[in-house]
């Protein structure tokens, strides 16, 4: 079975500890015990480190091994039209396990009323959905989420590559526009009433390339994780050309 990871503030002179809920977890829940293994991440190296002491809610280790971290890979910012708030966090949870670097959650025309007030006072628990799914699928550093912006304030201001997810036919697929040569992409998803023609005039005239993920009409949160899914199998080929 694969060891747990946990993320730390630091690692200061082979040594670092987890307080919080973390910790109680590990004590409470897995019943953790001095000289077990974990690995730890400070977000820029991976550790393997052994339970130097354990209480309620402070865990203490002691680095034992560097491990190696993994390869870098297309840094991939997903700027999500926001939808219900249910259906949004299943989709946090999922873009992190299949490597999203940055969220940044989007105010279009056609978001249900009242999103964009309600948003701001669960980006706590939406950090917390990216810190534990990025602890579970055991990567070096979790995704970093934003406070909700209208839609006219991100589409100038997201790097490299910049794909809309497009509900209309005609559109070239997702895999086909990807280009190896950018290490930045950016995906933008529209809310689940799709995209107005002022959003659509907008994000053209920004230079965001319409791109499709097939025949069928997704649901937002489908739409975000099929994308995510197409660029996290595709970059694995892009890193070997």
């Amino acid at each position: 079975m694969a060891r747990r990871l946990f993320y730390v503030d630091e690692v200061r002179r082979d040594h670092a500890e987890l307080t919080g809920d973390d910790a109680r977890h590990l004590t409470k829940v897995l019943r953790v015990e001095v000289g077990q293994i974990y690995e730890i991440s400070d977000g820029t190296q991976l550790y393997l480190a052994e339970v130097e002491a354990a209480h309620k809610a402070l865990v203490s280790f002691k680095v034992t091994e560097k491990l190696a971290a993994p390869p870098p890979r297309v840094e991939t910012t997903l700027y999500a039209s926001l939808f219900k708030f249910d259906h949004f966090e299943w989709m946090l949870e999922k873009a992190t396990e299949l490597g999203v670097a940055h969220i940044q959650p989007v105010i279009a025309e056609r978001c249900d009323k009242g999103l964009d007030l309600a948003a701001p006072k669960r980006l706590e628990r939406w950090e917390r959905i990216l810190m534990e799914s990025g602890q579970q699928s055991r990567r070096l550093r979790r995704p970093t989420i934003k406070p909700p912006l209208k839609l006219s304030i991100v589409i100038g201001f997201a790097k490299g590559q910049k794909l809309v997810l497009e509900e209309k036919p005609g559109c070239p697929s997702l895999l086909s526009l990807l280009q190896p040569v950018e290490n930045n992409l950016s995906i933008l998803l529209g809310p689940e009433g799709g995209w107005s023609d002022r959003d659509r005039d907008a994000i053209a005239a920004k230079g965001w390339l319409p791109c499709s993920l097939g025949h069928n009409i997704l649901r937002a949160e489908t739409a975000a994780i099929a994308a995510l899914a197409i660029v996290s199998v595709w970059s694995i080929g892009a890193d070997t050309l």
